[in-house]
């Protein structure tokens, strides 16, 4: 009760800093490990190859919607929605709009991905990814 009196006694601005100051203390300890794989490089030269397992393309990204929908569940950090200019080594009949698939570490893994959602691969491509999140 002492503490309480004498925070009302140093008026708003010292108890707003001292808040602070026990927050960013509590915030600052041992936060231990992180199971978020690491972010790709910004560097798209540095981009390691990945496999995309297409399932649509279309021009425009709202066409790809209820797919989406359809696929994000089952296909998880694997799903990507993206501009066709965000992957190099797509093959031609990519267009120039926006593609929908999973991408992983494998062709064949790609694939599974996309069959285990209950779509039909269009096309699977080897391909460096340019765009990051």
């Amino acid at each position: 009760m002492r503490v309480r009196g004498r925070l009302r006694r140093l008026g708003p601005a010292p108890q707003l800093m001292l808040a602070l100051a026990i927050v960013l203390t509590a915030c600052g300890g041992d936060r231990g490990t992180v199971d978020h794989p690491p972010a790709a490089p910004s560097d798209p030269s540095a981009s390691d190859a990945r496999w995309l397992a297409v399932i649509e393309a279309a021009p425009r990204a709202d066409d790809l919607d209820a797919l989406t929908q359809r696929v994000r569940d089952p296909l998880g950090h694997a799903l990507v929605v993206s501009p066709v200019s965000c992957f190099e080594g797509l093959p031609e009949g990519a267009g120039d709009g926006y593609v929908i698939g999973a991408v992983a570490g494998s062709r064949e893994e790609a694939e599974l991905l996309v069959e285990g959602a209950g779509e039909p691969v269009l096309f699977t491509a080897s391909v460096t990814i340019l765009c990051t999140d």
